[in-house]
């Protein structure tokens, strides 16, 4: 079953995930522990259980309408069935393990927004032709549908508020830290004098002078 939706996340949450812009009037604090939160699933209990008795008595039979209103009445009713056994169940259970995630109740919400135009066409075609006990009891469903949705919607934008106000305090405390200061410039390397390399002189030592053959004595004869 396609449900049919009427409501936009934008419309709902306006401005919950956005940050909030400009610096804070008063020092940042903590927030506030939230307050309690009613469960989604306990908020549409009384409704559901008001649909399922009202679908319980409803005889499309009987009703004194054209087959086309009839039959367009049956497949809304085995939508709504579907629905309300199989689908919304397991909405509610998501949002009940976190009633204060705007991202968890929101599917239920819409579902159940969903699920009231559906029924609010077969309320209009029992109007048609339905005996009044039917259309008594489909009044009464939608009716209190709406009461259940509208209080599960006004949860919702309680919660999505109370997190744009966390978000906004949170960017205030952000903004009250200090800027970590500079790393100071680390110091210059000392330079050392290049070694100066020593040349090594030899001092040969001085030469001896040839000793000269004396001059030969020449021999007397005698």
């Amino acid at each position: 079953m396609i449900l049919r939706t009427s409501l936009t996340l934008a419309t709902l949450l306006p401005g919950s995930l956005l940050f909030a812009q400009g610096a804070p009037a008063a020092a940042p604090r903590m927030s506030d522990p939230p307050a309690a939160i009613t469960a989604p699933s306990a908020t549409m209990r009384p409704s559901l259980e008001i649909l399922k008795s009202a679908m319980g008595m409803t005889n499309v039979d009987r009703w004194k309408a054209s087959n086309a209103i009839k039959g367009e009445a049956s497949a809304n009713l085995r939508s709504i069935a579907n629905d309300v056994t199989n689908t919304l169940p397991s909405l509610l259970a998501a949002a009940d393990a976190a009633p204060s995630s705007p991202a968890k109740v929101l599917p239920a919400y819409r579902n159940a927004d969903a699920l009231y135009d559906v029924l609010l066409r077969v309320v209009v075609s029992a109007h048609l032709g339905a005996p009044s006990d039917q259309s008594s009891a489909l009044d009464q469903a939608l009716q209190s549908l709406e009461d259940s949705r509208r209080t599960l919607g006004d949860q919702l934008q309680k919660v999505a508020l109370n997190q744009d106000t966390q978000v906004t305090r949170l960017q205030a405390s952000l903004r009250a830290i200090p800027p970590p200061q500079p790393a100071p410039p680390a110091p210059e390397p000392i330079k050392c004098p290049a070694p100066t390399t020593r040349k090594h002189t030899t001092t040969k030592a001085a030469a001896k002078p040839t000793a000269k053959p004396s001059p030969s004595t020449p021999t007397t004869s005698h």
